[in-house]
């Protein structure tokens, strides 16, 4: 019964830390920011690094609180640890996107035509559609990538976390 305690007490107190940091790199790189620009690339490979970091953290402390770890648990922490937090910073995302900022959500579409545009992606009439329905979408779709995000971030630090840290002669 402890364990079981102190397994949702790391799930929680990581996935609010997710969460924490999901919501100051929102706050760090605008949604409107550059793609191209050097600064944005790189802070998308730190908050790679970390989102990442996060669920291999949590399995290692899970581990020192004197709990044994299969990889089949580091990944159960992992997942719910990405989707825990993604969920919070979706619905943060949801918030701003509706709410706070509406007006964003008007130049991340321009500038998407802008790149459509030169590619050459869509015919003029079809990409009038498709951008009238990503508008509709944009918003509810905050919430589905954060939680798709988290998801995978989860696995794969739960996985990796899982195979550094798992306890010896644990099988499954």
């Amino acid at each position: 019964m402890e364990n079981q305690k102190s397994f949702k007490n790391i799930v929680w107190m990581f996935a609010v830390l997710y969460a924490i940091l999901g919501i100051l790199f929102m706050l760090i790189k605008p949604p409107t920011a550059d793609p191209k620009d050097m600064s944005v690339i790189v802070l998308g490979f730190v908050s790679l690094f970390l989102f990442i970091g996060l669920p291999v953290l949590a399995v290692w402390y899970y581990r020192n609180q004197g709990y044994t770890v299969s990889l089949g648990k580091a990944v159960k922490l992992g997942v719910l640890i990405g989707l825990l937090g993604g969920f919070i910073v979706g619905i943060y995302a949801y918030i701003y996107f509706a709410y706070i900022n509406p007006g964003d959500i008007d130049q991340v579409m321009e500038m998407s035509r802008k790149i459509l545009e030169e590619n050459d992606a869509f015919p003029k009439e079809m990409l009038d559609k498709q951008m009238e329905m990503t508008k509709k979408l944009f918003v509810p779709m905050q919430l589905v990538g954060q939680l798709f995000s988290g998801l995978l971030y989860g696995v794969i630090g739960g996985l990796l976390g899982g195979l550094f840290f798992k306890t010896p002669n644990e099988d499954y």
